[in-house]
């Protein structure tokens, strides 16, 4: 007899979680925890809301709220229909928000009033300073002509947003969609059909939206569950937000085991550490210098930290614990739907491969090949790595797919990698723009576009230095506009308008213009800028 073919819907990946996992725990809060029953029934209700609202399969749905029941709710809510799901960060500035709401055509808006220091009814206000003469369901907004309706959680004050109620209010409305007809609008969506927006920082001023099936969602986040070791019974709780390509798979790996997603109420570390005692957490996936500050604080608050997976290094088959430079460096993108090259967490690399990657995930097939004439290259020389199958995206909104894919349907990444005679791949550098601070991808790009843009700066460039516990850092050297006398200070300030917090410069320098190191085409020499910038650095230092 012949396995039945596994879920590769969202709608269809729900409907099974509940026939094997009904009663099991969901996620898990502070405040409440749900079973999967009643995730299904929660976001049932929303689903046949936003079908009562109008939306409906392809209909552009963004989701700006933190990690949690509601946020989970909305977005399986919309997937059920077959919308298309922008994920919008928490971190965002009004800018950032505009961008994103009006490239990826955004028809319905569901959000939080307020997370941390953010007011996004104000951000949304500032990002669309019309809105705020329109009623609910009537917006005409010429810098987001698609937007027609917000829904908030506290839209008082906030005269063209509904609040949530409302929204849910017309899952009871006269002539609203049953049950059965949300059933059958469920069985229209399809695996290949569009599912998420991420948006990530790229190779160009505002970040790029990578787009994602229900196929991929559903179909290779077993595969990576498999390297986790994510089991049915594991309460896991994600360090990183959902709106992230990470966060995201690990939701859909919870979800496709019937695990527990466990959220804390912020991503402060007394808040996180609370969560781990109460919720009884036993799984946690992070890394950096705030998991070594959680676990810090975890032990002061006597915290059993080696019953919690996550923490400590990870153990072989036979329970030993494996040096990092044994690990799997696990290599993957927004654009792969995390790993594209891993093994698993229990897996100890052979001898002769320290710090490797490792092998193809869910059938990605690679390929390296030089940079500069395209031609694939032998086993063990350095190239571009280039991807295609498994779980890749199907490609940029709105991008024509001969724009990012070669013709013979390879993506070709901008990591500079080797991949050995026994399959076994090397990271070894980045080709492009990339920034990678505190697990987060910063174009160094959009920094640099940010900058320019204030008027104490005649031009700014931009590059990522090393650094021991965040991995990199954004830096900047600056040259001041005629007549101005800018502080470090001072900039970062003003570009807390501009872009989310963590893409702010932590160091700035200030430079005659003759001194950005450049090529005779014009072209920066990033590893020199970085030279320049920390010698600055320590320069200012040594004089303080």
């Amino acid at each position: 007899m012949s396995m039945a073919e596994p879920p590769s819907t969202v709608p269809a990946l729900l409907a099974d979680l509940v026939a094997r996992r009904g009663n099991h725990d969901a996620i898990a809060t502070l405040d409440e925890t749900i079973s999967y029953d009643e995730l299904d029934r929660r976001s049932a209700v929303m689903a046949r809301a936003l079908l009562a609202a109008g939306a409906g399969k392809g209909t552009r749905l963004a989701l700006l709220a933190p990690d949690g029941i509601f946020w989970v709710t909305a977005f399986l809510a919309g997937l059920r229909i077959g919308a298309l799901v922008t994920f919008v960060s928490t971190l965002c500035s009004a800018r950032e928000l505009a961008h994103m709401l009006r490239h990826s055509d955004v028809q319905f808006l569901i959000a939080a009033r307020r997370f941390l220091n953010h007011d996004y009814g104000e951000k949304l206000e500032t990002a669309f300073p019309e809105i705020a003469n329109a009623k609910p369901g009537t917006l005409r907004i010429a810098d987001a002509p698609f937007l027609r309706a917000v829904w908030i959680d506290d839209a008082e004050g906030l005269g063209w947003a509904g609040a949530h109620e409302d929204l849910l209010a017309l899952a009871d409305s006269p002539g609203a969609p049953d049950a059965a007809m949300l059933a059958a609008i469920e069985n229209q969506v399809a695996p290949g059909e569009d599912a998420i927006i991420v948006y990530t920082s790229g190779s160009t001023a505002l970040p790029k939206a990578v787009v994602h099936s229900h196929w991929n969602a559903c179909r290779h986040s077993p595969h990576l569950a498999k390297l986790f070791l994510i089991k049915p019974d594991d309460r896991m709780l994600p360090m990183l937000p959902a709106f992230w390509l990470g966060g995201m798979a690990m939701l859909f790996q919870v979800l496709t085991q019937g695990a527990t997603l466990v959220y804390p109420p912020s991503p402060d570390l007394e808040d996180v550490a609370e969560t781990l005692e109460t919720l009884k957490v036993n799984r946690l996936n992070g890394w950096g210098d705030g998991l070594a500050r959680l676990g810090e604080l975890a032990r002061e608050r006597g915290i059993d930290v080696d019953a919690i997976i996550g923490f400590q290094l990870f153990r072989d088959t036979q329970g030993k614990s494996i040096p990092m430079e044994e690990q799997s460096g696990m290599l993957g993108m927004s654009e792969s739907f995390a790993p594209h090259s891993a093994e698993q967490l229990d897996y100890r690399m052979p001898d002769g491969k320290k710090w490797c990657c490792g092998r193809s995930v869910g059938g990605y097939e690679r390929r390296i090949v030089d940079p500069d004439s395209s031609e694939e290259l032998h086993a063990g020389e350095i190239g571009e790595l280039q991807l295609r199958g498994g779980g890749l995206m199907k490609g940029f909104y709105k991008k024509r797919r001969s724009d990012v894919f070669t013709p013979d349907g390879f993506y070709p990444t901008g990591d500079l990698c080797r991949i050995d005679e026994d399959d076994y791949l090397y990271f070894v550098a980045r080709r492009n723009d990339m920034i990678k601070t505190r697990s987060a991808n910063v174009s160094r790009l959009e920094v640099e576009a940010a900058l320019n843009t204030l008027a104490d700066v005649e031009v700014a460039v931009v590059a990522g230095l090393p650094h021991d516990e965040f991995g990199q850092i954004v830096a900047a050297a600056v040259v001041s506009a005629k007549g101005a006398t800018p502080s470090e200070k001072a900039l970062r300030a003003a570009l807390r308008d501009e872009i989310s917090s963590y893409k702010i410069p932590r160091r700035i320098v200030f430079i005659d213009e003759p001194e950005i190191p450049r090529t005779p085409t014009g072209k920066l020499k990033l590893h020199e800028l970085g030279d320049l910038i920390a010698a600055r650095t320590s320069e200012k230092e040594t004089s303080e």
